[in-house]
């Protein structure tokens, strides 16, 4: 059967776990709640079987739920991360951690007071293009800089056009949706990430940033991020890592491609659908997390040193 979860949040994400969960053996959806009922009505209509709870106590409190996905928007993480622990349930909690640092820093301490198995969701844990791209980044790779870049015409995405909360500046933006993951693989690949510098813009106080560029070191390397929103170019996500003679790029968060004499190849050997192989090696390791047994999960802990970034990123200058 596989551990049940209850997933607490029906939007984008938490409908995606659904899904995924649907097609891996290990892990599986108990409950199911959101405190839309227009949300619970539709996820109840597009999900036949689904065990919906009558209430988010209800569903976490469930005896066949080992762990709780917290799903909702950011400023609500901290409630149910705290319900989750209190009925002693482990946590998988949706990035980022939380927005306010004082709120990072105690989900962190219950968390770990409680010793219950937790962990953040950012797929670059168990991306295969992320393992490739460690594999190649060896010594002989000559690693010399990093380049991060983000650019969209439109924020919200089209399809995140129902989620109103990424357009606030109090708990959305694209620096905490997308480039909080690249922050992670920085951490994940090059261990200690320091922010040097950054600038941001946006068009007053309630509105998130439409323009973001930061310089960092990641384990004495130098890394340039950047981020904006306008215009009419298409949208970029890219991640490229200068070598001696040879750039890997990470595209589309999935793509892993090789640079080299002006030709760019894709990496071999890597799953056709690297975005599901992607999230469905997420629920390998979650099972992995509930069973005891070794995980390449982000932990609170970490997840609080990527968020510790982020939001001085956004800072005020």
């Amino acid at each position: 059967m596989g551990h049940g979860i209850a997933v607490i949040g029906l939007g984008v994400v938490g409908r995606r776990m659904i899904e995924q969960a649907a097609q891996h053996a290990g892990i599986r959806v108990a409950a199911a709640w959101d405190n839309s009922a227009a949300q619970r009505a539709a996820a109840a209509r597009d999900y036949p079987g689904l065990p919906m709870a009558e209430d988010a106590r209800a569903a976490i409190e469930r005896l066949d739920v080992a762990a709780v996905y917290v799903a909702v928007p950011p400023l609500a993480h901290r409630e149910y991360v705290e319900a989750a622990v209190a009925a002693g349930k482990a946590v998988f909690c949706e990035k980022p951690l939380a927005v306010s640092l004082d709120e990072g820093r105690a989900m962190l301490d219950t968390v770990a007071g409680a010793g219950v198995p937790q962990a953040v969701n950012f797929p670059f844990a168990s991306a295969p293009g992320v393992a490739r791209l460690a594999e190649r980044l060896d010594a002989a790779f000559g690693l010399r800089s990093i380049e991060v870049r983000v650019r969209f015409h439109r924020w919200p995405r089209d399809w995140q056009a129902t989620a109103t909360w990424l357009e606030r500046g109090d708990q959305g933006g694209f620096t905490r949706e997308v480039l909080s993951h690249f922050v992670y693989l920085l951490m994940r690949l090059r261990g200690t990430v320091e922010l040097r510098r950054a600038i941001s813009a946006r068009d007053g106080d309630d509105a998130a940033e439409h323009f973001v560029a930061a310089m960092l070191d990641a384990g004495g390397i130098p890394v340039a991020m950047s981020g904006s929103v306008g215009g009419a170019a298409p949208d970029v996500i890219e991640a490229a890592f200068h070598g001696a003679g040879r750039t890997l790029r990470l595209v589309d968060f999935y793509r892993l491609l090789e640079d080299s004499d002006g030709q760019s190849t894709p990496v071999p050997d890597l799953p056709v659908d690297a975005r599901t192989a992607t999230y469905q090696g997420q629920l390998d390791q979650l099972a992995a997390l509930l069973d005891g047994r070794p995980h390449t999960l982000c932990d609170f802990a970490t997840a609080l040193q990527v968020q510790t970034i982020v939001e001085r990123k956004l800072a005020p200058r």
